[in-house]
């Protein structure tokens, strides 16, 4: 029997998500857990994020044995667990089924906390200053549509094509008893290794200077290799939060 895993993760106490050699990945604690009840296949993921990067639904695959109950293995995954990787779900798929393959969009979530520094929210969002929130949307937009990404991947992304289509991209403010957030929301067909982190950056620098605004839209329809800032935003504002399939 083929199940699909669906869980959630901080992302702060791993190196990525992708399997290591040291056994520091977040697949590495899910096939920990697995062969704590005796599965021994390794698990699939639907998604490659890097370290210090969350996830509120991420979903592996594994093949296990008929007699399993899917509430109970559910249960017995979270109990071998560490407490920073949460089982959501666990149900059936068909045998054709491929987390990576068979998906048909992802949504990303960066968080930014526009207020003092918190150690409650350490490692969960981007401490900076409120940007001007009108400039920062009119580059997210910039980044929507069928897109030749080449300027915003991290090499080792292991893709025949930088071309990627944006469904959406845009920011809001919210003011919470903590403080004041920027979250800005990505949806797509894929993205490439860091993509998002580097399309943050670039919409961050130019709501600074609202002048890079013309180099990001001159890159982005291939009129110049130049792009506002090659360094992505820091890790810990993402978030993977949802894999839409069929």
């Amino acid at each position: 029997m083929k199940i699909a895993i669906i869980y959630a993760y901080n992302g702060a106490k791993f190196q990525g998500s992708q399997t290591q050699p040291n056994g520091k990945a977040v697949e590495d604690a899910l096939n920990l857990a697995l062969r704590k009840i005796g599965v021994f296949s390794p698990v699939i993921s639907s998604s490659r994020t890097d370290a210090g990067v969350h996830a509120l639904m991420q979903l592996s695959s594994v093949d296990v044995g008929d007699f399993w109950d899917l509430t109970k293995l559910k249960n017995e995954l979270n109990r071998h667990l560490p407490a920073s990787v949460f089982v959501k779900n666990v149900k059936k798929v068909n045998a054709d089924f491929h987390p990576r393959y068979s998906a048909k969009a992802r949504a990303y979530r960066y968080l930014l906390f526009c207020g003092r520094q918190r150690i409650e929210l350490a490692d969960l969002v981007y401490f900076c200053a409120k940007p001007d929130m009108k400039v920062l949307n009119e580059a997210l937009r910039l980044f929507c549509g069928e897109r030749d990404f080449s300027g915003f991947y991290k090499n080792g992304s292991n893709e025949k094509s930088p071309v990627r289509r944006l469904f959406y991209a845009r920011a809001r403010a919210r003011k919470t008893a903590l403080g004041e957030f920027v979250i800005i929301a990505f949806k797509g067909n894929g993205f490439l290794r860091s993509q998002v982190r580097l399309m943050v950056a670039n919409a961050l620098e130019c709501a600074k200077n609202p002048e890079k605004l013309e180099i990001l839209k001159n890159r982005l329809e291939n009129k110049s290799q130049a792009v506002p800032t090659k360094i992505p935003a820091p890790a810990a504002g993402l978030y993977l939060k949802k894999v839409f399939y069929s």
